[in-house]
């Protein structure tokens, strides 16, 4: 029977929390030599021997051990071993055992949480184990466990379990109080649905639990033979001003923090046995983190972030902690260099270099390709040939013109001799017919030929691949930027458009060119935006100050325009701060 509870009790135990690789429970009479059952977890580990001789220790001292080991199976991680004893009154009934991973000191953080895990598990399973008082004073504390999960609140929690033990106690009064930004407020009384928080009652119970929470015992009035000496005048004026007999207080704790304190009131004179204090320091193990979790899901984002950052101070506080408190200082110093200190503003945005003139070259008639002598990226020089169209049927078209017109001028002579004046006049008007068509095929055979306008640089066509495809007139065939001027042309997102303004300089680094920084002065800002990648950029041109040989139109990389001096934590935050106030701003009614 006490061996399937305590191994049940050790499943749970060893499951709950995160690092734990395994667990021992061993169970004696007293007589340490004599361990009368051992229950293991896992079950199918051999024996875990260090962790034996650990519960061994803890049970010849009586006292917590805490312990560092090598981690076996050959992990890397360090380990630490405790050890808690398992006593009720004065009968040691044996030891829980506890091996878990990445805790470098038994005074770490999680070594503490790991203990507290530990003594808040086992006054039930040493009520399992022991006497049959200790078997009463559990199952009264697991009634008080249910009475307290049952409710939503912790203030509704406080009421119904404040009520409970004045009932079961044959108290006079009951109070619960919480923990709530450095001050212990009344949360419940035993038989009372509302109080007065600013009552003289409420005054005098708040300082005695103070007075208990601050030694972190147990406190009664009159004082206990079985308990250390304590300081107890609140308790003593709580007698005094309430008419009370007898005042005992438990403080709660949950994870090592104290987060409460009941107080029990009697008016007839009881006897202080050993049970009634027992069971007191029961409920408060159990009560305090039923509380603290009923606290914390009620609690709001904004509040449990306070709480947090609180924990994180608290942790600096305490002795030891040297890489968190060295990287707490730093990050305020480097914070308060933030804020004190001036950088250069600067907007960032993508850039493109382009021709500063970018000239079409179109087809002049329709026609076919016949030749392709140039193609995108190749040096032009002014009037090189860069493309011809087809102009057979032209040529064709221009011999039949000039034949029309010698035989328009044979006839026109003869009608001059004939002296026939409207033969005359109306071979006249054919000859200028002629001559006008065999002038246009001309024009039409001079723009087959498609020539550089200036030296510059193809940066769009080819007509390589098309020899032979038709053309339309108006057709664009090339496109030339000359290679003497350039102009930048940066995309600038719409949250910073409001900064650049013409005039301001700036730094260009392309990606051709990464080593090199091209300053460059902003032009002119255009009031169009253009949306790509759902997001809308504005058009900002800028003019090199020093272009260098080798750039080309179409280079891509990133431009920054200086704005002004302004705080490096403003820089730094500002694109978050402007979206947070205006998804503020959109929200609002």
């Amino acid at each position: 029977m006490a061996e399937d509870v305590a191994q049940s009790w050790l499943n749970l135990h060893c499951q709950t929390p995160q690092g734990v690789r395994s667990g021992l429970v061993v169970l004696s009479t007293g007589d340490i030599s004599r361990l009368e059952q051992i229950v293991e977890w896992p079950q199918s580990e051999p024996e875990p021997s260090g962790l034996l001789s650990i519960a061994r220790a803890s049970l010849t001292r009586r006292v917590i051990v805490t312990r560092q080991s090598e981690c076996p199976m050959g992990t890397a991680a360090d380990c630490s071993e405790i050890a808690v004893p398992l006593a009720s009154h004065s009968a040691l009934h044996g030891a829980v055992a506890l091996r878990f991973e990445h805790v470098a000191q038994p005074t770490d953080p999680a070594c503490q949480e790991m203990i507290e895990h530990l003594r808040s598990g086992i006054p039930m399973l040493e009520g399992l184990m022991g006497d049959t008082r200790s078997r009463n004073r559990m199952i009264t504390a697991l009634e008080l466990i249910a009475t307290a999960l049952a409710q939503d609140r912790s203030s509704a929690v406080a009421a119904a379990v404040a009520t409970e033990l004045a009932s079961r106690l044959a108290c006079e009064r009951v109070s619960i109080g919480l923990l709530h930004r450095g001050r212990i407020r009344i949360a419940g009384l035993s038989n009372t649905a509302r109080f007065d928080a600013c009552s003289s009652l409420a005054s005098d119970l708040e300082a005695a639990m103070y007075e208990a929470a601050d030694q972190d015992a147990l406190v009664c009035f009159p004082a206990i033979s079985s308990e250390p000496p304590r300081v107890a005048m609140a308790h003593e004026d709580l007698v005094q001003s309430q008419g009370s007999n007898t005042v005992c207080t438990v403080p709660l704790g949950s994870r090592g923090q104290i987060v409460g304190a009941i107080t029990f009131e009697w008016s007839e004179p009881q006897p202080q046995s050993l049970r009634t204090v027992e069971l007191c320091k029961d409920v408060g193990t159990v009560l305090g983190p039923i509380l603290e979790l009923k606290r914390q899901a009620r609690q709001s984002i904004l509040g449990r972030l306070q709480e947090s950052i609180g924990a994180k101070i608290d942790r600096l506080r305490t002795p030891g902690q040297i890489p968190v408190k060295v990287a707490a200082i730093a990050g305020m110093i480097a914070l308060g260099l933030l804020g004190f200190s001036s950088g250069d503003y600067r907007v960032t945005a993508g850039a493109t270099l382009e021709g500063r003139v970018q000239r079409a070259v179109v087809a002049g008639i329709d026609g076919f390709v016949a030749e392709a002598n140039v193609r995108a990226g190749d040096l032009l020089k002014a009037g090189q040939m860069m493309a011809r169209l087809d102009d057979r049927d032209l040529l064709l078209e221009q011999q039949s013109w000039i034949g029309k017109r010698a035989q328009l001028v044979k006839e026109y002579r003869k009608a001059l001799a004939e002296h026939d004046r409207s033969q005359v006049n109306f071979l006249s008007a054919k000859i200028d017919q002629a001559e006008a068509e065999y002038r246009l095929r001309e024009a039409q055979l001079e723009r087959t030929r498609l020539a550089a306008p200036f030296d510059g640089l193809v940066v769009k066509g080819d007509l390589s691949q098309s020899l032979g495809s038709p053309v339309e007139r108006g057709d664009v065939l090339f496109e030339v930027a000359p290679l003497d001027g350039y102009r930048i042309v940066l995309k600038v997102d719409q949250r910073d458009i409001g900064d650049p303004a013409p005039g301001q300089p700036g730094l260009l680094a392309l990606a051709a060119l990464p080593g090199q920084q091209l300053p460059f002065t902003v032009r002119r800002i255009t009031p169009v935006s253009i949306a790509e990648d759902g997001i809308n950029y504005f058009r900002v041109e800028a003019h090199l100050d020093q272009p260098l040989p080798g750039l080309r139109p179409g280079m891509e990389g990133v431009g920054k325009i200086s704005i002004d001096r302004r705080k490096l934590i403003w820089i730094w935050t500002h694109e978050i701060t402007d979206w947070l106030r205006l998804w503020a701003w959109s929200w609002l009614p």
